[in-house]
């Protein structure tokens, strides 16, 4: 029944907007309705950074972020949410194939992350309902009240984003930890403006880098 429910949500978001979709192996014909195309240059540096590829070598931004907002909703009105079950947001790849060198995925937890409770790996900070900063990691929680959630009646739903680098960084730790949050921060402020959340899910409305808990 699940199933049933599941498929025809992610028809109805469907017609609502006429998106291709993303994966390692899509190539969008455009930057138009890409991560590439809502990114900034800032961000799109940091990424190559935390997986240790140079700047000047180019790279291909694979990511259909509409559709990971359709996903998202159809995933949370249909009762099939689980952190564990991500979507993808933008893969960035160093060839036409294979897997990405960076990874922006967002999925819906049932709980927030509980402050001090982190793994080593990670520092926390204030920002949104909860920030994790590695070197290769980052992870940031927060909440969007949106009409999109619900079938349109209006919901609250915890949101959880991650950026992950399959490789090491020659950066130095703290540079490295700033930019994985600030790509995960970026990418969380895009998706909830493609959501329509409500003051802006509380992200604040530029990055700096927060304060430690």
């Amino acid at each position: 029944m699940v199933s049933f429910l599941l498929a025809a949500a992610f028809a109805m978001v469907s017609c609502q907007a006429e998106v291709p979709k993303s994966g390692s192996a899509a190539s969008p014909s455009s930057a138009e309705g890409t991560c590439e195309g809502i990114l900034d240059a800032q961000v799109k540096a940091a990424m190559k950074r935390i997986a240790d590829i140079p700047q000047s070598v180019k790279v291909t931004y694979l990511g259909n972020p509409q559709r990971t907002a359709d996903h998202l909703v159809a995933q949370h009105d249909v009762g099939s949410a689980s952190e564990w079950d991500d979507t993808n947001f933008c893969g960035v790849h160093t060839g036409s194939t294979g897997l990405e060198s960076v990874r922006v995925s967002f999925s819906l937890p049932e709980e927030p992350h509980e402050t001090g409770h982190a793994a080593s790996i990670f520092k926390e900070y204030k920002m949104a309902k909860a920030a994790l900063a590695g070197v290769k990691v980052g992870v940031l929680y927060f909440e969007c009240s949106s009409k999109k959630f619900a079938m349109g009646a209006g919901a609250t739903v915890l949101i959880r984003g991650e950026v992950r680098s399959r490789y090491e960084t020659s950066e130095p730790e703290e540079a490295a930890r700033e930019d994985t949050l600030r790509i995960v921060y970026e990418s969380s402020r895009a998706l909830s403006d493609l959501l329509g959340c409500k003051s802006n899910a509380g992200l604040p409305s530029s990055f700096s880098m927060p304060p430690e808990v």
